[in-house]
Parts: C-alpha cells; structure tokens; sequence
C-alpha cells in the first residue's frame, strides 16, 4: 500500500463528504431526513455489506489472523476503557464526564468510515475484520458502555442488532465454504457497496449541522482527538508489530483501530442527555483530523510493522 493509494483514499473520502456537506447546507438533506439515512445505512445497507463477504473463500491463515485481530480487539477497547476509568477516578471526574471520554476514547467508527476506506485500499478481505470490530464493538458497548452512561444498567436486547446478526450469519456460512448463488450473491454485494458513499455523505450531513467556528473553539475536545487519532493507533502499531499476522491484516487493524471517535457514542449521549455539546463537538472534530491522522497513522504502521 502505498501513500499516494491513501491519499486518493482520502480525496474521494472528502469528496463525498463535502457533497454530504453541501445537501445539508442547502438543505437537500435535513436532519430527519439524515437520522433516516443513517437507520437506513446500518440496518439495512451494513448487513448486505457484511454478507458479500461470504463470496470469498478464507483459508487457514485467514482464520488464524482474524483469531488475533479478534483478541487484539478486544484487548485495545477493553484496556482503554479501564485506563480512561481509571484516570478519572482519580481526576475524581463526574460520572457523566467519565462515561462520555470514555466512549469518545474508546469506540472508533469502524463501520461507517472505517469499513469504505478499508475496503478501497484492502479489498472485500476488510469485511472479515470489519465484522471482527462489529462483534467486539457491539458487545462492548451496550453492555460496559451503556453501564457507564446509566449505572448499573446492561441493554443486552441491543446486542441482536442487524449488524450483529448479519455478522453471525457471514461467520457461519464463511466457517462451512457455504455461498449464495451467483445471482443473490450480486444482488447482495451491489446492495452492499452503497455503503461506502451513502455513510460518508451521511457524515457530511452531520458536519453541516454544526458550525465550524464551534467545532474548532472545543478546547476540551482536544485532549479527546490527540490520544484517539494518535496516541491509540501507536500503541496499537506496537502491539500488532510481534503478533504473528499477516501485514496487510495488521495494517487493516491499525486503521480500523485508529478510526475518530464513534458517531454511536454521540447518539447515546444526546439521547441521554450526557455532556452532548462535548460529545458531539469531539465526534465531529475527530472526522476532521482524521483527514490528517490517516496518513501519519499509515507511515507508523509501515515503518513499525
């Protein structure tokens, strides 16, 4: 992978970003209209997504990657969440603060920019690790997250999401070599490939709701962007480095695991009336920076594994 591949990924990223952006502010897209779009890409787009995965034909070597990438998943977000509620136990933070940072921390948006930008420069072999991050993404999240942000509280239901299915339903049928017939199996990837445009213009809806001068002037969001765009991604490159993986499978999971900061995080904490002015602030920022992260996160990974 090359860098001039990662900096075309990000032109045609901010490309169909700035379109999202401009039907927002001309109000082509209204934020209704983008609640509806963003229901529509993760429970109905996402699924057809994950399952054109089960075209491929993943050999041994596959499963064991994804074993790891599994486990290193699992360990990054688990370890992150007790390191941020560790830091401000002792910080003796507000519950609410706490559970916020530590969502923002912890959860990167794998799926609605994570998955489009891995799929161009890792081909459909980054739907595996993508339902790799959705497993331990979901699990993690409406059941520790959730705690955090209503104490004592697990939404277990959550977990029987349309991603979460559809993932269960692609590991199966990859596990058995089972494949839809050629027909459904077009349908079902020409279907999935609309995620790839529809979520980034999504996002660009969602900047155009906010001005730019208050997304910037978050002074508090700062500390938020620079240890999720930065400061995780490095300790993940350093964690992938001894694992024994193939390295596209690292570098896949770098960028996923370097992601910004999880729209879902926002949502919750706006629906539960959390900090959603510092939530919101640093979701936004944190897709901004990431323009600018994305290649630093690129040329770490290449010269640490």
């Amino acid at each position: 992978m090359s860098m001039q591949q990662v900096f075309s990924q990000i032109l045609i990223i901010m490309i169909y970003v700035l379109v999202g952006f401009c039907a927002g502010k001309l109000h082509l897209i209204d934020a209704v209209q983008r609640k509806f779009l963003s229901r529509l890409c993760s429970d109905l787009i996402l699924p057809f997504t994950i399952l054109s995965a089960t075209s491929q034909e993943p050999d041994r070597s596959d499963l064991h990657d994804l074993l790891f990438s599994l486990i290193l998943a699992t360990g990054v977000l688990v370890g992150t969440t007790v390191l941020s509620l560790l830091f401000h136990k002792i910080r003796k933070t507000a519950q609410a603060r706490t559970a916020v940072i530590t969502g923002l921390l912890t959860y990167p948006n794998c799926t609605f920019l994570g998955l489009p930008l891995c799929l161009a420069l890792f081909g459909e072999k980054a739907i595996l690790y993508n339902a790799v991050m959705i497993i331990v993404f979901n699990l993690l999240f409406f059941t520790v997250q959730y705690s955090l942000f209503l104490p004592g509280k697990i939404e277990l239901k959550k977990l029987c999401t349309p991603g979460t299915i559809s993932t269960l339903v692609m590991i199966v049928m990859v596990a058995f070599g089972l494949h839809f017939p050629a027909p459904v199996q077009t349908a079902v990837s020409s279907i999935g490939s609309v995620i790839s445009p529809l979520s980034l213009i999504i996002i660009g809806v969602m900047l155009s709701e906010n001005r730019l001068s208050v997304i910037f002037s978050q002074r508090s969001s700062y500390p938020v962007i620079l240890i999720r765009n930065l400061l995780i991604p490095v300790l993940v490159a350093l964690l992938l480095k001894p694992l024994p993986l193939d390295v596209n499978s690292k570098m896949c999971m770098l960028v996923y695991l370097g992601c910004p900061c999880a729209t879902l995080t926002s949502i919750y904490a706006m629906q539960l009336e959390q900090e959603p002015v510092l939530c919101v602030n640093s979701v936004l920022l944190s897709t901004l920076f990431f323009a600018l992260s994305l290649p630093l996160i690129v040329l770490i990974g290449q010269n640490i594994l």
